[in-house]
């Protein structure tokens, strides 16, 4: 009995290892056909880890990502502005800085091919003939800073070439051909491409401006200025200086005058003593005529004509050469040049020159009435003219009621010399009688570059004090 037993268990173990190592061999079975799967499922995991961003070019379209990435095409903007002043351009980095007037503030945008560029005619051109100082609408992309379209403004008068005109500073209004126009503090002034200031305006410049209505909001100084220093002039000192048909002035010792650039027939004249030469004035440059050498004795005897002055408003006063004249008789002057100031209450007073030459003449003056900018007179003003073709003077508005007991004081840069309308007053610090009018001061120093202000100075009976900016070193 014990024995069948022990039969029958170890007929159980010999069963169990069987299932056992069935078991085994099926489970490796199991794991061999597996493997291959897994090693592809393997595979492929690593590689997808290795792979950048996938593309979204396949996916279906609710499944698309928005990445915020705006592709700028050409004609594409969110942005605009009207009148915006070119402040500058730079090719080279292909940028254009521009002024917002209503915000008063300064933005640059990129521009490439894709940016369209037209003149106020919509007339298609390109950068290069867009100048600082132009007035143009433009739209943006702001996002990206993007021009996508810049065109003259259509509202703007632009006014070329102007040599008639007139600054006054304290009241911000202008005169042009005739014409009264106004200007703020924003006012851009340009001398070429760079930036300049107001009183770097000569009244020997020729001028572009640039507004809309009666405002001003751009002023470039398109052809500039240099200097004639006049020498050896003891024969002529007292008597009058003609360059071309531009300036006429008093002769008078170590004269330093401001011409418009170009050639010009410069002719002295004293009395029984005259002369003339050729020279060539150059941006920024100084001339230097010495005329010693050309005194011609002019043996003629002294001649005199009679002048008639017909005023408007009549009764006006009169002065020539400084001195107050009565016009109600005809003025018996010497053949030759002299100055004229007429003024009246009410009316701007005027300075010219004349040159006699004949027995009988006669003149006709009339004033403009002083206009009064705090109200709305001039809102009727109609927009600039053509520049006529006419042959004035340049003159400086001199008040011949000169006194000495207010003066102007000019307190740097120290060590220049210092020229007023073209004659020396001295070296800084340095002051002179006051004079009521626009007159120009030229600044001159060893190795520094010559400049050239306008001041303005009122006829309110006080002292005026003037700085300006160090002269730059000559390159």
């Amino acid at each position: 009995m014990r024995n069948v037993c022990r039969e029958t268990q170890l007929h159980r173990e010999v069963s169990d290892f069987g299932d056992k190592k069935s078991t085994v061999k099926n489970a490796l079975r199991l794991m061999i056909n597996v493997l291959p799967a897994f090693l592809v499922c393997a595979v492929l995991l690593c590689g997808c880890a290795q792979q950048p961003d996938q593309s979204y070019e396949n996916l279906p379209e609710d499944n698309t990502v928005d990445t915020g990435f705006v592709i700028p095409k050409a004609g594409t903007y969110d942005s605009a502005d009207t009148d915006a002043v070119v402040v500058s351009i730079d090719k080279e980095a292909q940028t254009c800085t521009l002024y917002n007037r209503l915000v008063g503030k300064n933005y640059t945008l990129n521009f490439d091919g894709t940016s369209k560029i037209y003149d106020k005619y919509k007339t298609a051109t390109v950068i290069d003939q867009i100048k600082p100082g132009d007035l143009v609408d433009v739209t943006f992309l702001k996002s990206k800073k993007l021009l996508n379209s810049m065109t003259g403004s259509q509202d703007v008068w632009i006014y070329d070439d102007v040599t008639d005109f007139e600054i006054d500073p304290k009241t911000k209004h202008m005169k042009i051909n005739g014409g009264d126009y106004r200007f703020s503090d924003d006012l851009f002034v340009f001398l070429g491409d760079k930036k300049a200031q107001l009183m770097d305006i000569n009244s020997c410049d020729v001028l572009k401006i640039c507004g809309t209505d009666h405002d001003i909001y751009s002023i470039v100084i398109t052809k500039g200025h240099g200097y004639l220093r006049i020498k050896g002039q003891h024969y002529f000192e007292g008597g009058w200086i003609e360059v071309g048909n531009k300036i006429i002035k008093n002769v008078t010792r170590d004269m330093l005058i401001a011409v418009p650039v170009g050639r010009y027939r410069v002719k002295l004249s004293n009395g029984e003593y005259e002369g003339s030469r050729e020279v060539v004035i150059e941006s920024n440059c100084e001339t230097e005529l010495d005329v010693s050498d050309m005194v011609v004795l002019d043996e003629s005897n002294t001649m005199y004509g009679n002048v008639i002055l017909v005023t408007e408003p009549a009764g006006a006063q009169v002065y020539v050469d400084g001195k107050e004249a009565d016009a109600s008789a005809p003025l018996n002057l010497e053949y030759g040049i002299h100055q004229l100031i007429v003024r009246a209450d009410g009316y701007e007073s005027m300075t010219q020159y004349i040159k006699v030459g004949q027995e009988n003449a006669t003149l006709e003056i009339t004033l403009d009435k002083k206009k009064d900018y705090d109200s709305n007179k001039d809102s009727s003003n109609p927009q600039p003219s053509p520049s006529p073709q006419v042959t004035t003077y340049v003159t400086e508005a001199v008040n011949p009621l000169e006194t000495s007991d207010y003066r102007v004081m000019i307190e740097s840069p120290e060590g220049a010399e210092v020229y007023i309308d073209g004659s020396y007053v001295g070296i800084i610090p340095v002051d002179f009688a006051k004079r009521e009018g626009t007159h120009v001061v030229t600044l001159r120093k060893e190795g520094c570059v010559t400049r050239s202000y306008t001041i303005s100075l009122d006829g309110v009976l006080r002292n005026e004090t003037f700085s300006f900016a160090s002269l730059e070193e000559n390159e």
